[in-house]
């Protein structure tokens, strides 16, 4: 009884502990929601956590789910920001989806769009 009582106690501790901090978007380039006049030639998002570049995902893709992005995204040496390069875009809404793991070893994930207006090339 004594080991079950003491197993009940580090599974209560457990459960009551707080989350660790998740990895999630401090920045972006280009700004999620705005309106750019000329093409990127990449993406870059800056987490609020450091993350683990072997889980890191970050795809480009347009209104018609076409992906945009022209490489695998990389990791900066601060840990923090993920970039992937795009192929040069048409005007037209793009849409930004990410998933993350943090250090600690928790995911997130989540979209944002930005529209790259006519005449733009």
């Amino acid at each position: 009884m004594l080991v079950l009582t003491g197993a009940m106690i580090v599974a209560s501790m457990t459960a009551s502990q707080p989350a660790r901090a998740h990895a999630f978007p401090a920045a972006e380039e280009p700004l999620v929601g705005s309106t750019i006049s000329a093409f990127p030639k990449q993406v870059s998002i800056k987490f609020d956590a450091p993350i683990e570049s072997l889980f890191a995902q970050l795809d480009v893709v347009d209104g018609n789910g076409k992906h945009e992005d022209s490489a695998a995204p990389t990791l900066d040496a601060d840990q923090h920001t993920l970039s992937v390069p795009v192929k040069p875009l048409k005007p037209g809404d793009y849409t930004v989806k990410w998933s993350v793991v943090a250090q600690d070893g928790h995911r997130t994930e989540g979209s944002y769009t930005f529209t790259l207006a006519g005449g733009a090339q």
